[in-house]
């Protein structure tokens, strides 16, 4: 499927003004072993860390770079947790376009680095992503800086960036495709735009009859960053800023964004709101590294952990169509990697030591 060829909501863009990088058509696997544990039948996992820049983020800079190569903008300034940054420091990279980005406070060196390789300039801002006056005030600041002849501001949030989110409904489609029935799908959410998407892409199959059941979108949130998560369980009209106090990084977004949309939305199509801990995430990242082979940073890791609640809640069925999307690779955080190969067996030994000990082995 080619993501620049599906019936979203802007015009397609000529083929001259594409910035691609390979992203979409990333795979949907069916559990060989965690569904099995947790009593079902049907759990798929959609693996975005195979995109170019190992997240789902490359779909939302793809078409918001794509648009500033169109319209001759020279400079794009953002605002990043690490992959929308890593995203668009590459395509900026592939359109010669400047590219400016403020970075939450405490962002890990992995995801720095990815940017810093990529050419971009990066400013991290004490507290922003932690406090929400902060990061309210440097959104402001980068947003009349957007606001100039020859630049252009990119959050993956719709609020700010309309048309890169837009990109991001790309998922919906695919899902569409590869699954004939979907009876539920799990999103980790830090601002928010990642759920949206999900929800908008599947309102278009809705009024292109491509669809007959609006699936049950599942919003998953740290414990520590619950400014939309509980609203929708409570069925609360809006959302509210928070101290954020989470460690998931890429999920680190105290304030509402895109939250009273996603509370909205699902309101209407019966979705539901999860907490998670964060020593729970960090486990199922282990987990579903160990036990399906998928490599995953704790926010690709955030929506099989609210499965996990969803399960004990019994808020899933036996027989459901279950997805999980895995968002980013586990190259984008070292420490949690670190953590996950601790427990591992790494020995170093002559190749005498080695050969007894493999005859002991076998």
């Amino acid at each position: 499927m080619n993501i620049w060829e599906l019936p979203l909501a802007i015009p397609t863009l000529d083929e001259k003004n594409r910035i691609s990088l390979g992203e979409g058509n990333t795979p949907l696997i069916k559990s060989r072993e965690i569904g099995r544990q947790l009593g079902l039948k049907n759990l798929y996992f959609k693996l975005e860390t195979v995109s170019p820049t190992g997240s789902y983020k490359d779909r939302f800079a793809a078409f918001a770079i794509s648009h500033m190569f169109m319209e001759g903008k020279k400079l794009c300034i953002a605002t990043s947790s690490g992959n929308t940054g890593a995203a668009l420091s590459a395509y900026c990279a592939t359109a010669k376009i400047r590219c400016v980005i403020a970075v939450v406070d405490g962002i890990t060196q992995a995801k720095t680095q990815q940017m810093l390789s990529y050419g971009a300039e990066l400013y991290e801002i004490k507290n922003f992503g932690k406090d929400p006056q902060v990061t309210e005030n440097t959104f402001e600041l980068i947003r009349k800086q957007g606001e100039s002849e020859n630049a252009s501001l990119q959050i993956s949030a719709y609020k700010f960036s309309p048309i890169g989110m837009t990109g991001v409904q790309s998922i919906a489609f695919e899902l569409e495709e590869q699954l004939q029935t979907i009876n539920h799908i799990f999103c980790p959410a830090g601002g928010g735009g990642l759920t949206l998407s999900v929800a908008r892409g599947f309102e278009i199959l809705l009024k292109l009859k491509k669809i007959e059941h609006f699936p049950r979108i599942h919003c998953v949130q740290p414990l520590g960053n619950d400014t939309m998560a509980s609203a929708i369980r409570k069925e609360l009209n809006g959302g509210k800023e928070v101290q954020c106090e989470t460690e998931i990084s890429g999920l680190q977004v105290p304030n509402l964004l895109d939250a009273d949309d996603v509370i909205n939305h699902l309101k209407t199509r019966n979705g539901m709101g999860h907490l998670v801990e964060d020593d729970l995430v960090y486990s199922v990242q282990k987990t579903i590294a160990s036990n399906e082979g998928i490599f995953c940073e704790p926010a690709g890791a955030t929506a099989l952990a609210g499965l996990y609640e969803a399960v004990k809640r019994d808020e899933v069925g036996a027989n459901d169509h279950i997805i999980c999307l895995i968002t980013g690779s586990a190259f984008k955080d070292t420490v949690s990697l670190g953590k996950m190969a601790s427990s591992g067996t790494h020995k170093r030994m002559e190749h005498d030591q080695f050969s007894t000990e493999l005859n002991n082995l076998c």
